[in-house]
């Protein structure tokens, strides 16, 4: 059989670029260095390339653990649409606690905003988005702008601002810990990422971060998580109407924590008009 074929193109051709360091840490009892690295999903063609908006993906896992590609898959759905997406990893809790993930998550903004003419990236139109721990810390991100104190190590001559934040049925106050409220979390991983400190937990607490200028809020939980409560998220949600900030919160029925649910196409489709409509972006799917 001989055929002769007349191709339209369609869509972008897109890159995985893997194991990018962003930052370089103390490591092995403060001895050694090593990098901490991210994935990107950007344009194959990037020279002369229009700077689009970029999402910055923060995987879960207790803070124990965190695989930066694992997500890969279901984010290329975001950068068929149009967003260059940067997939990080953190230190986990058995090297530190918190605020190290914080600061981290807050290093890996600095580096995508230095470096915004290479990968494609509109340095105002970031947001941050995660699932569970990494949703945690999505919201510390977004809400902790102009807290110098997490803003430490390289890139400093730019901000770790964001203009947007998703967060996947993240813990916003870990204070009701004192009360044993949250029955679902492992007390070993609370320990390790708190340090059984309250001074720290206060601090990794959403409460006292909530301005008035704080970004534009997607908050997705499941009403049958019995890992993170989704009073979590609704505690969240009245927080920041109280400060009449932008937030929008998606009760997810039957989900459970972590459920493929958060992950199918009419999921993704709210979190890309949530997008969309913030970054004055058209959708291209």
């Amino acid at each position: 059989m001989k055929k002769q074929i007349r191709i339209q193109k369609e869509r972008e051709i897109l890159s995985f670029v893997n194991g990018i360091a962003y930052s370089h840490v103390q490591s092995w009892y403060n001895s050694t260095l090593r990098d901490l690295k991210l994935d990107l999903i950007l344009p194959k063609r990037r020279e002369g390339h229009a700077a689009q908006p970029a999402v910055v993906w923060l995987c879960g896992g207790a803070f124990s653990v965190v695989d930066r590609s694992v997500w890969i898959p279901e984010l290329v759905t975001l950068a068929r649409a149009g967003y260059t997406v940067a997939s990080v990893e953190y230190r986990t809790s058995n090297e530190g606690g918190f605020p190290m993930q914080l600061i981290d998550v807050k290093s890996a903004i600095r580096f995508l905003r230095a470096n915004a003419g290479e990968f494609c990236i509109d340095p105002d139109r970031i947001c941050v988005m995660g699932e569970s721990a990494g949703g945690t810390l999505a919201c510390l991100a977004g809400l902790t702008k102009g807290h110098t104190k997490f803003d430490t190590g390289q890139n400093l001559q730019v901000n770790s601002d964001v203009q947007a934040v998703v967060d996947f049925y993240g813990i916003s106050d870990f204070r009701v810990l004192r009360d044993g409220a949250i029955e679902g979390i492992p007390d070993w991983a609370m320990n390790a990422f708190l340090g059984g400190q309250s001074e720290t937990t206060d601090q990794a607490s959403m409460a006292q971060y909530v301005t008035q200028g704080a970004p534009p809020f997607l908050i997705l939980h499941g009403d049958e998580d019995r890992t993170v409560p989704i009073t979590q998220s609704e505690s969240l949600y009245e927080l920041l109407s109280s400060k009449n900030i932008d937030v929008q919160l998606y009760r997810v029925i039957g989900a459970s924590h972590g459920d493929d649910l958060f992950f199918q196409e009419e999921t993704m489709q709210i979190v890309l008009s949530f997008l969309n409509g913030h970054f004055h972006c058209a959708s291209k799917i």
